[in-house]
């Protein structure tokens, strides 16, 4: 078996870590009316949460494209399991919203099912899928681009997926204008996707670590500077230049580290992370569990205490949810 590397398996706890968190955050939003700063607290903990899904797609770009992988093996083993994600369980999350809704187990809600998997109107965290199978299917190609391109042509490619997907629309969402010039196949997340790859194998001076840092930091007293005053002209979306910056800081900290801990901790920490993606799909069926079904009122009677608690309650069920749906064969070796 493979050694796992320590430092990856901890940068997809942090992520799902912060998922969560943005999760709980917007059910508690929501659902209650907090007192006091709690609200602008709340709100500014999830903005500063929103690099964990860049993170996300950057840990995929590093794997994928960095791998000898064909058309074949992607649509049979990788695109086949995310397309039985979206299905096994965006049809159960659909049938548990509209009993949410009913309170009445309804043959009818077969078509509305389908209706919803294929529209993707589905528990919000679902979009996540349907953008990493997208990403999937143009994997092979974007494999052949990332293993023969020159360095320099590489970083101009990057640099022009930057220009195009991510710092033009955060100046058209600051100036209110818009630019006509466009590249058909910019996208954020094709930026992010292919600059893990990149970032994997390059090799880091002090300097342009520093820089990472002081950036990455620049952005995060902006995006809580923005959180607090509500101004328009510091774009906060999984897009925008300071989420990316965030995202990037955190990667180059961890990034090829090694990093030593008790060897009973390192399997704890290679199992959790081996269960990243389970926990990302199966966790928000538990915070509406909590918010929708048994209505706990914890969180609003104690905000903070019960925002931690909730955290590591809903990582924790979800962890060992997934992990005993791993001993499942069929599960382990197709889904998770």
């Amino acid at each position: 078996m493979k050694k796992r590397m320590v430092w990856l398996d901890l940068l997809r706890i942090i992520g799902m870590i912060c998922v969560i968190m943005m999760h709980i955050v917007g059910n508690t939003i929501n659902t209650f009316h907090l007192a006091g700063n709690a609200q602008v607290i709340y709100s500014t903990v999830a903005l500063l949460c929103y690099f964990s899904i860049p993170l996300f797609i950057m840990l995929s770009g590093m794997y994928f494209l960095n791998k000898d992988i064909d058309v074949s093996l992607m649509l049979k083993k990788y695109c086949k399991r995310i397309l039985l994600i979206i299905l096994i369980f965006g049809g159960a999350f659909s049938f548990l919203e509209l009993y949410f809704d009913t309170r009445v187990i309804s043959i009818n809600y077969i078509p509305k099912t389908l209706k919803n998997i294929i529209t993707g109107n589905l528990w919000a965290h679902m979009w996540y899928l349907y953008t990493i199978l997208g990403l999937y299917l143009i994997t092979p190609f974007l494999r052949i681009i990332t293993k023969n391109i020159k360095e320099k042509d590489y970083k101009y490619f990057l640099i022009l997926l930057f220009i195009f997907s991510i710092l033009i629309p955060d100046i058209q969402s600051i100036f209110n204008v818009n630019i006509a010039f466009t590249i058909p196949i910019a996208s954020a997340f094709v930026f992010y996707y292919i600059y893990g790859a990149y970032i994997i194998n390059h090799k880091s001076t002090l300097w342009e670590t520093l820089i990472s840092i002081f950036l990455g930091i620049v952005s995060m007293v902006l995006i809580i500077i923005s959180s607090i005053t509500k101004t328009p002209y510091i774009p906060i979306s999984y897009g925008s230049i300071t989420v990316f910056l965030v995202a990037n800081m955190v990667l180059v900290l961890f990034k090829n580290k090694e990093i030593k801990m008790p060897k009973k901790l390192q399997v704890f920490i290679a199992s959790l992370g081996s269960c990243s993606l389970g926990i990302y799909v199966i966790h928000q069926f538990f915070i509406n569990v909590v918010y929708k079904l048994l209505k706990f009122k914890f969180i609003l009677t104690s905000p903070y205490l019960g925002f931690i608690l909730y955290v590591f309650l809903i990582l924790g069920i979800s962890y060992i949810t997934v992990y005993l749906l791993k001993k499942i064969p069929f599960v382990n070796k197709y889904i998770f």
